[in-house]
């Protein structure tokens, strides 16, 4: 991944660099704040804790990504909320990654929910016989169509035949 820095500017009130990079990433897909983080600590010759990735823009029809980094000079000088977000971002992305857990909700069942229990070997064929029917259902209906249309150029074949007896 190329790292191209674009424009700087201090901003002393907040006691932060902001700068404008870009990425480029051809034929991949937008790079995460985990894999940039370590390109732009080299470029900027700094650490990856005062280092906040704001914002990230795709460019579209280009291999490439905007971003938007705030440079602090110490981890003090960085607002709680930007650090929080920032972490929430990242792990964001690492949950995505993991197969999510089923959830049972905890409390007492709705009637609705008690049902009586089928080993799961009946309601594995009872879930195989209703495919089935469902599979037949759809070839009765596909055969059903397939006659109608066949009826229909039968019947316009003989009202042409009719029309061409009429004229002769």
């Amino acid at each position: 991944m190329n790292v191209k820095l674009g424009e700087q500017k201090r901003n002393p009130l907040l006691k932060r660099e902001e700068i404008q990079c870009i990425f480029e990433h051809p034929g991949r897909a937008t790079p995460s704040r985990k894999e940039m983080l370590p390109d732009l600590e080299k470029i900027l010759k700094t650490k990856k804790d005062l280092i906040i990735i704001d914002k990230i823009f795709s460019v579209k029809g280009k291999g490439e990504s905007k971003a938007h980094v705030l440079v602090y000079k110490k981890k003090e000088d960085i607002p709680k909320e930007k650090l929080e977000k920032m972490q929430r971002r990242m792990e964001k992305k690492a949950k995505v990654k993991k197969p999510p857990e089923e959830e049972k909700p905890a409390g007492p069942e709705k009637p609705e929910e008690i049902k009586k229990e089928v080993p799961k070997e009946e309601s594995e064929e009872k879930k195989g016989e209703t495919e089935e029917e469902k599979a037949k259902e759809k070839e009765q209906k596909v055969g059903k169509a397939e006659e109608k249309h066949e009826g229909a150029k039968g019947e316009k074949a003989e009202e042409e035949a009719k029309e061409e007896g009429e004229r002769k």
